[in-house]
């Protein structure tokens, strides 16, 4: 992170504001006060890490996935009952990612959910949508099969059956 030293003293200034304001985190905010004031660039690394950054792929990979989810439930709620027993409902649920492995991406679910308010159907509190593995390439399956339905909406028994043994 390059810096002028006015950006720095703006910066340093915020930290100590917010030691003040969270008494209970004053000691991080005053770490992070004293590493942007002294310019210590191993730290301002580690500060960086905690700003995050997906870019636009990313997102549109993780709400095309909220979409597959989307798509898989309608497509199943259109089914006849007999044939919607053929496949356990909880299977079209969406898990969500591994907090341990794929943190960002599960900050991004939680920001389109809570935050913008987006996928109401997942009617899922974001503490409890993660997975216990990584999930991304199982999702990034599921889309390519997904993207090749002509139907995206309208899936039949089958291309659900697809889509879930991606």
């Amino acid at each position: 992170m390059n810096m002028s030293n006015t950006e720095r003293l703006i910066l340093s200034n915020q930290y100590d504001i917010l030691a003040k304001l969270n008494p209970e985190q004053a000691a991080v905010y005053q770490r992070a006060s004293a590493i942007i004031e002294r310019g210590y660039c191993l730290q301002i690394l580690e500060l960086e890490k905690s700003f995050g950054h997906l870019d636009l792929t990313t997102c549109q990979e993780v709400i095309a996935t909220l979409e597959l989810h989307h798509a898989l439930a309608i497509s199943w709620g259109n089914l006849d009952l007999v044939t919607q027993q053929e496949i356990n409902a909880s299977r079209l649920t969406f898990n969500g990612y591994s907090r341990s492995q794929e943190s960002e991406l599960a900050d991004y679910v939680c920001f389109l959910l809570e935050v913008d308010k987006r996928f109401p159907e997942l009617k899922c509190p974001c503490d409890e949508l993660s997975s216990d593995i990584a999930m991304r390439d199982k999702y990034q399956r599921m889309l390519m099969v997904w993207r090749q339905c002509p139907r995206q909406y309208k899936l039949s028994i089958q291309e659900i059956r697809n889509i879930l043994a991606a």
